[in-house]
């Protein structure tokens, strides 16, 4: 892991050369419909380094949510196993990050290639930010189990509307 402490993204230099963030040709997607390939918990724990990120990850998701229940992701159409989210800061409302993954569908052991975040702590290659960690968990495990969201926060919500 130490090697990897002064390496830089080779998705982020992609990124970043190819300016792809600035291009509208993206195919929008929910969360659920795409094919992304399913993780497991103990991976989702190895790729974040910690599980402090996927603690924070179903709280986080729920802020993130359409009124169907589902994620807003767009595909890329120039790159094979590219998506990219929009997500909104947890600190700031008005601030909102791109982030990227690419992902191997065939790829069991490895299932997530690369990542990038334009969040200021979001560029690693050693763990993922809290950012990345949301959109992992909520399209490669809830999609794929039982997983439903808590009423409490939307009965309490909806009692003071």
């Amino acid at each position: 892991m130490l090697e990897l402490q002064n390496t830089t993204s080779a998705l982020a230099e992609e990124i970043t050369f190819l300016r792809l963030f600035l291009r509208k040709k993206w195919i929008p997607m929910k969360g659920c419909s795409i094919d992304f390939p399913q993780l497991s918990l103990e991976y989702l724990r190895h790729f974040t380094c910690d599980s402090y990120q996927l603690k924070q990850s179903k709280a986080y998701s729920k802020s993130h949510l359409d009124e169907n229940g589902d994620f807003d992701v767009e595909l890329s159409p120039e790159k094979d196993s590219l998506l990219r989210c929009r997500i909104q800061s947890r600190h700031q409302n008005r601030t909102k990050y791109y982030l990227c993954i690419k992902y191997d569908t065939l790829d069991s052991d490895e299932p997530i290639l690369d990542n990038y975040c334009q969040y200021k702590c979001g560029n690693r290659t050693i763990g993922c930010c809290a950012q990345t960690a949301t959109v992992l968990w909520y399209i490669g495990y809830p999609c794929f189990t039982e997983w439903r969201q808590s009423q409490r926060g939307t009965i309490l919500f909806d009692s003071i509307v």
